[in-house]
């Protein structure tokens, strides 16, 4: 049960990539989509971050990078779909972020312009 930082590749390594690999396109493009600041690219680079870290997240939980022993009754079919699903919420989730930082740090440029009619 100590710190092992391990990372065989075996079946669930694969999975975790491949469902890392797969949520990529996804995420990147649907916040580059829904993006509303005029910086997109900080944006995908935040929708990056976030799949890396459900790479990291799954592969720590299921895999032996904190534990010596894999989880239990996991497999690589089940840490695909897994990372598949974690990597695509958190990438948007951190996308939608930074699309925050960056629509408040730069507020003026997104406020509507009072029109003064005569």
């Amino acid at each position: 049960m100590g710190l092992t930082l391990r990372v065989p590749i075996d079946g669930l390594f694969i999975g975790d990539f491949f469902g890392f690999i797969l949520a990529l396109p996804v995420a990147l493009f649907l916040v580059y989509w829904m993006s509303a600041v005029k910086n997109r690219l900080v944006v995908i680079l935040g929708a990056f971050l976030g799949a890396a870290v459900g790479f990291i997240g799954v592969l720590g939980w299921v895999g032996t990078l904190v534990y010596d022993t894999p989880l239990p009754g996991a497999n690589g079919a089940s840490t695909f779909f897994g990372s598949l699903l974690i990597c695509s919420i958190l990438g948007l989730s951190f996308g939608m972020i930074f699309d925050l930082i960056v629509a408040r740090a730069n507020r003026r440029d997104y406020s509507r312009r009072s029109v003064v009619h005569e």
